[in-house]
């Protein structure tokens, strides 16, 4: 069974596809064929939607937050900016941790892909307010590496 029609479907309902028959409906009612006679709809359908990030993310991401909260300071790093590196380099710890096996960090208890989701939020967030540290290396770009390398399917 292919899932071609549901992929184009979803590509059209985040901007990927354009559609010639939008009726105007929210993200999700685009996603899944179905019409919104809602008013709002023309001008929220133009808006990032969170829809589409599971909960249960959301809801583990803000268990890492409030534990970083009680140990750090709660939005820490819009008061000292912070370094990159510190960041990444803790989101491939965890992410590592993650890949070999360990579900839960040892000190938190909390899953480690949810302290990568707050790693990568803390470098969005103190990115996007001008608190970010940027110390990344000046290396050759990771995208040309990647489609270089690529195998052929």
């Amino acid at each position: 069974m292919t899932h071609e029609p549901q992929l184009a479907a979803l590509g059209t309902a985040i901007g990927k596809y354009d559609n010639d028959n939008d009726d105007g409906g929210s993200v999700f009612n685009r996603a899944m064929g179905l019409p919104s006679s809602n008013p709002k709809r023309a001008f929220g359908v133009k808006k990032p939607s969170a829809q589409f990030i599971p909960p249960v993310a959301i809801i583990e991401e803000s268990v890492v937050m409030a534990l970083g909260a009680t140990k750090y300071g709660a939005f820490n790093w819009q008061d000292d900016p912070v370094d990159a590196t510190t960041y990444y380099s803790a989101a491939i710890r965890h992410l590592l941790q993650w890949f070999s096996g360990e579900d839960r960090d040892a000190e938190s208890g909390a899953s480690h892909l949810a302290h990568v989701r707050a790693c990568m939020a803390i470098l969005l967030d103190a990115q996007a307010s001008g608190k970010l540290i940027d110390d990344r290396p000046k290396c050759a770009p990771a995208g040309e590496a990647i489609e270089r390398l690529k195998v052929a399917a």
